[in-house]
């Protein structure tokens, strides 16, 4: 396992912006990339690391693996995860169901006619990714104390991983949909 902070010239903590994981992994690029005399291993190294910590999820569980504390995969999400869960799977079957209409309409007028339950389709959608982004930034909020040892309940660190990991999987599921309502 490569340690993905070292790989990319940054110290072990969990608070990063994605802005200087990106600019440390265009520093780091300079020297790694094939055009400039690196291999390409060393490159795809790079890649790997900024996108494990472009993750919060992954961020977070890459961290308590080089500290050699375990993440327990299974267990509890947050209730209010659920009651989330419920509106993102509601939203994403009515948007799949405009979507398979849309690509099977053969007419400008039948297209038309879908257009303001599209763009409604498209308001709960995004409106639903908000609320996606708010409880990942809600999680990530803790970060801070997971850094300095505040927050050490493994029990609650490794619900925190496994409330990120579902709302990652949700939002890349939001986000992958609209360009099918458009």
């Amino acid at each position: 396992m490569i340690n993905a902070f070292s790989a990319l010239g940054l110290p072990a903590s969990l608070v990063c912006s994605d802005e200087s994981l990106r600019s440390a992994f265009r520093e780091a690029g300079k020297a790694a990339h094939p055009d400039a005399g690196g291999g390409e291993e060393d490159f795809a190294r790079l890649r790997e690391a900024l996108e494990t910590l472009t993750s919060p999820s992954r961020r977070l569980r890459h961290w308590l693996e080089i500290r050699g504390t375990p993440v327990d995969p299974r267990g509890t999400v947050d209730a209010g995860l659920m009651d989330l869960f419920g509106k993102v799977g509601e939203v994403t079957q009515i948007a799949e169901s405009i979507a398979r209409r849309r690509q099977a309409t053969q007419s400008a007028l039948a297209l038309a006619l879908l257009e303001r339950e599209t763009q409604s389709c498209i308001e709960a959608v995004e409106s639903t990714m908000l609320l996606v982004e708010a409880a990942i930034r809600s999680a990530t909020d803790r970060f801070p104390e997971i850094d300095s040892g505040t927050l050490a309940d493994a029990e609650e660190i490794s619900k925190i991983v496994r409330n990120l990991a579902f709302l990652e999987r949700w939002r890349s599921s939001l986000r992958g949909i609209l360009p099918r309502l458009v």
